[in-house]
């Protein structure tokens, strides 16, 4: 792995979530066009967030926000 690829993986998750610069993200683009451990990688990070959205999205039971929020706003003790 190269300086490029190290670059790279610390700008990922940014590029990933469209939060880089226009030029920056099409330079990260073309990497993981020609370098494929870099593509895996940002491949399974994209799988893996969807994945995880999947299966953070079910419902809580009811009343468990009202209880949690009840919970965080009574003084505690420190």
């Amino acid at each position: 792995m190269g300086i490029e690829c190290d670059r790279l993986l610390h700008d990922l998750d940014d590029y990933l979530h469209g939060e880089l610069p226009p030029e920056r993200a099409d330079a990260l683009h073309r990497h993981l066009d020609d370098c494929p451990p870099c593509f895996e990688s940002a491949d399974f990070q994209v799988q893996l967030k969807s994945l995880v959205a999947r299966r953070c999205g079910e419902q809580v039971p009811d009343g468990l926000r009202e209880r949690v929020l009840s919970f965080l706003n009574t003084d505690q003790p420190s």
